[in-house]
């Protein structure tokens, strides 16, 4: 995997805190699969913990639009950043046939739990694969953002030629989220624009955290992080109320699928809240802590990369091994050793890069 494989060109301004929450959203997905798919069991007190596990999956959306802002907002040439976003956008939808594909003539898929469910039903074909038909993949996330980046240039546009361009993307903003949770559709296409039926990510409903993130990196991302937490901070504990008032459940898991806006706005407080964590980090003279930090933000850059690596380690695993489904917590520890190991050149810029 090309080192500079990841979801958009890498950024002509970084900023540190959008490296952290990609780090914590690629963390926290790895272990997700790693508890899901070892099928190991979890105590009361450890399923609460893990529950904080899974806004990451948020991140990953939001971070995406984030990075188009960060790397292309200030961007004088907008054909030009276009182009690149377009070529980055065919790129994820490539991968993402391409590993089902190549899975779908090479793999026993009886010996993958995961997949019983669509074997079982006649869904594991290269026709269920092309037309969106069959939860074939564990990587249907790399399908949306593809698609969401190569629309992403309409945000920009809006950025570099309208009067007021914030307030025009919070009315987008607004518009579809009404459209998404108001209006009720039905068919393939509204399943793959908005819900709910036959794919994880829903172009539509999985658009809000991507455009979220542009927004929020434009009008200011961790140096407004008073401002998101009182926003996200009383909303969350009035959506909380009439989740717990309408007996909708609570925990994250629950509520992202299909997303619903509980699980937005309580995701988007708990990156409020690991702004001012990883701020606080941040100041402190540890050098244990300040390689740590750096580290996450590498893994934060690398996301796309390890994504896709840490997939096809546990596959491999659960294929070759099968039914010895707890390997997958060696074999993809070992794997994030090396990737960090073979890429310690890159990582020691980040050892001395620190803020």
């Amino acid at each position: 995997m090309p080192e500079n494989f990841n979801l958009i060109t890498k950024p002509k301004k970084h900023n540190h805190f959008i490296s952290y929450i990609k780090g914590y959203a690629i963390i926290s997905v790895i272990l997700i699969h790693l508890v899901d798919w070892s099928n190991i069991a979890v105590s009361a007190t450890g399923s609460w913990f893990k529950e904080l596990l899974y806004p990451g999956v948020f991140f990953f959306l939001s971070t995406a639009g984030s990075v188009v802002y960060i790397a292309y907002g200030k961007s004088e040439n907008l054909t030009k950043s276009a182009w690149k976003l377009f070529k980055r956008g065919w790129q994820l939808i490539g991968a993402f046939y391409l590993y089902n594909l190549i899975k779908l003539f090479i793999y026993d898929f009886s010996k993958e739990p995961f997949y019983w469910q669509y074997t079982e039903h006649g869904k594991m074909t290269w026709q269920n694969i092309l037309t969106l038909q069959s939860f074939s993949s564990p990587i249907g996330i790399i399908l949306t953002i593809g698609a969401l980046i190569i629309l992403s240039p309409i945000l920009l546009a809006i950025t570099k030629k309208i009067k007021y361009p914030n307030i025009t993307i919070s009315l987008i903003l607004a518009v579809t989220i009404f459209s998404v949770y108001f209006i009720k559709t039905a068919g393939p296409i509204s399943d793959f624009i908005f819900a709910r039926n036959n794919i994880s990510f829903p172009l539509a409903l999985w658009s809000i955290p991507f455009i979220a993130g542009y927004l929020i990196a434009a009008l200011g991302f961790e140096e407004k992080k008073q401002w998101w937490l009182a926003i996200f901070l009383p909303l969350t504990a009035i959506l909380y109320y009439f989740q717990t008032k309408n007996g909708l459940q609570i925990k994250p898991s629950h509520a992202m699928y299909p997303s619903q806006i509980y699980y937005i706005s309580a995701s988007l407080l708990l990156m409020t809240i690991l702004f001012y964590i990883f701020y606080i980090l941040e100041k402190m003279p540890n050098s244990i802590i300040k390689k740590i930090l750096a580290t996450i933000r590498y893994w934060g850059d690398c996301t796309l990369a390890i994504y896709l690596w840490h997939w096809i380690v546990i596959d491999m695993t659960l294929w070759v091994a099968y039914p010895q489904t707890k390997l997958v917590w060696l074999t993809v520890p070992i794997f994030l050793a090396m990737y960090t190991i073979i890429k310690y050149r890159k990582l020691k810029e980040y050892f001395l890069n620190q803020v």
